[in-house]
């Protein structure tokens, strides 16, 4: 059950036990959101279908098309957010009509990748988008039709550089370090080496920074960046403020805390060194977006973006939103036996009812950027759309709890921006994840998330499935084979799976077996395929015990999908699924 708050008085752990919610916690969680907000009303209505109001009401369509006095929405009425005020007055009802359900995503096969790892002889000490560009050639080439991508979402720029695409400064924007750079990198870029984000950004920056101010008067760019509005407008200011006093918001001067103040409006107007450094954010912007919508539009597969979970306290996103969110709350998940202590992911969450107050708009711009130009959308954790595991400051994960979410209204946005982005949807359904979401993503046609290390029996895999036998958070198979990462039940596992097989035989039976299953789609973590024992990242781990979201490919993509382990896994793959390696 859920108070007035939404919070839950208790939740089932993955043991099945049931856990009461502190009440050391509600009270945190209370006063965390303070007092309930009455938003307007929200109306989620299937696109082309006829639905009968209450009363009679002014429809207002998206984009300020009046439609008239209507006491019926007809199935004409199109997609999109529209305004339904009654005539009798009271408040305007957000109208959202939505498709009933997501667009089909392809059978077939592909890999998922994380973009910094990429690697080829000319970069500058990370991955970009001309390794993905040359990684969905290769795959395309093999009869693969589908690659998954880290979230591409823009990190705090300042050090200390945080690693994790999936704690990003703001999930509206991109990661400026995604564009290809020309001339002789003036750093190392060692294969299979550690990535330096200190030293690859200020170098990317001062070779950047040269370039804009050639192109400075260059109209294009600055015709975009208008167009954008406010939202460019306080990413850039949240980044050139960070420049210049730190990645923390919550510790500048007061007037710099919160986007907007006269002390800001004038800084642009008088700080000439300050506008300068914001118009240059925004270019970079417009030349990431400019970049990736060209290796999209000329993918021979489908790329799949991730959305991640949330962002970072101190970042962009927060301090733009900073009073629709609870942020001395920490998202996270409750104890398992992958994690017996909880995770405490630092990510604040937005208030459902301020949320909902605001007429979604955080969520729809996240989700827009997000499916920009791509053929399908991963949402990472999706169970966040239905509730929440919340940790007040300064408590453990064992002592958080559940705080429901608006599911309905959040899974028509995601199925409208997905149908007008013309792209299919997954939801990582993994962990303490009640039956009744699963039983949504099927309704909603979204593809749940079968993970090997968890569920092995594949013959039983839906076909709404995408399957995977490990996860940037977990194992890869040559890891669990060598004995240098995983747990002795897994190593057991993998025996009983291809007993006295070496690794790469090993990886061929596991990818064989979930390509062989009914998922719709089935994908290779490039790990896998490379035959590396380093996972992308250890979960509830810091940077002083692993090199987490650091390691670096040690082959460009063409030498890796050209050789072991990876030619016979993908051969396995391509035979089970029935599709031509060219």
């Amino acid at each position: 059950m859920y108070d007035e708050w939404g919070i839950a008085d208790g939740y089932h752990g993955v043991d099945g036990r049931w856990r009461y919610t502190p009440v050391a916690t509600r009270d945190a969680l209370r006063a965390a959101i303070g007092e309930p907000v009455t938003a307007a009303p929200v109306l989620v209505v299937a696109a082309g279908s006829l639905h009968a109001l209450p009363a009679r009401h002014h429809l207002l369509l998206e984009g300020g098309v009046d439609a008239g006095d209507v006491d019926m929405l007809a199935p004409d009425v199109p997609l999109g957010y529209h305004q339904l005020s009654p005539l009798d007055g009271g408040p305007a009802t957000t109208l959202i009509v939505a498709p009933d359900r997501c667009r089909d995503a392809p059978r077939g096969w592909g890999v998922a990748a994380q973009i910094y790892s990429l690697w080829r002889p000319g970069a500058w000490g990370i991955g970009d988008l001309e390794d993905v560009r040359a990684l969905t050639t290769e795959i395309g080439e093999r009869g693969g039709n589908s690659l998954l991508l880290s979230p591409l979402h823009a990190p705090t720029l300042t050090a200390p550089h945080d690693a994790s695409p999936y704690y990003p400064s703001s999930r509206r924007w991109l990661n400026p370090m995604l564009i290809p750079m020309e001339g002789v990198a003036p750093i190392a870029n060692t294969p299979g080496a550690l990535i330096e984000r200190g030293r690859v950004w200020p170098a990317l920056r001062r070779a950047l920074l040269e370039r804009f101010r050639r192109v400075d008067a260059y109209a294009p760019w600055r015709a975009w960046a208008d167009e954008q509005g406010t939202s460019l407008h306080s990413f850039c200011t949240w980044t050139a403020l960070a420049e210049r006093l730190g990645p923390r918001w919550r510790t500048w001067p007061e007037d710099f805390q919160r986007p907007g103040t006269p002390t800001l409006v004038a800084l642009h107007a008088t700080d000439a060194a300050f506008a300068e450094a914001c118009d240059f954010h925004a270019w970079l912007q417009w030349l990431a977006r400019r970049t990736l919508d060209a290796v999209t539009a000329a993918s021979p597969v489908a790329i799949i973006a991730d959305l991640a979970v949330g962002s970072s306290p101190d970042g962009a996103d927060s301090w733009h939103y900073q009073d629709m969110m609870a942020l001395d709350v920490s998202i996270g998940a409750p104890p398992d036996p992958f994690q017996p202590a909880g995770q405490e992911w630092g990510l604040p969450p937005f208030i459902p009812g301020r949320l909902r107050a605001a007429r979604y708009r955080p969520f729809i711009d996240m989700a827009r950027a997000a499916l920009q130009g791509m053929s399908g959308l991963r949402i990472d954790h999706v169970m966040g759309l239905f509730r929440q595991f919340w940790i007040p400051a300064g408590a453990a994960p064992s002592e958080g709890t559940y705080v429901q979410m608006p599911a309905e209204e959040l899974l028509a946005i995601l199925r409208l921006e997905a149908a007008r982005a013309g792209a299919f949807v997954i939801g990582e359904d993994l962990g303490n994840v009640e039956p009744a979401v699963r039983d949504s993503l099927r309704a909603n046609a979204m593809l749940g998330t079968k993970v090997w290390w968890f569920d092995s029996d594949s013959r039983n895999w839906p076909a709404s499935t995408l399957a995977m036998v490990t996860t940037h958070d977990l194992p890869t198979i040559a890891g669990v084979w060598k004995h240098t990462d995983g747990t002795p039940e897994l190593a057991a596992k993998l025996q009983q799976a291809a007993p006295g097989a070496s690794s790469t035989a090993t990886a061929v039976t596991l990818h064989r077996e979930i390509a062989a299953s009914d998922a719709s789609l089935c994908l290779a973590m490039i790990e896998d395929l490379a035959g590396s024992d380093q996972r992308p990242n250890y979960p509830g781990t810091t940077s002083a015990t692993h090199h987490n979201w650091c390691h670096r490919m040690s082959a460009t993509t063409e030498q890796m999908l050209s050789s072991e382990p990876a030619t016979h896994i993908i051969e396995a793959i391509a035979i089970a699924r029935g599709t031509a390696i060219h």
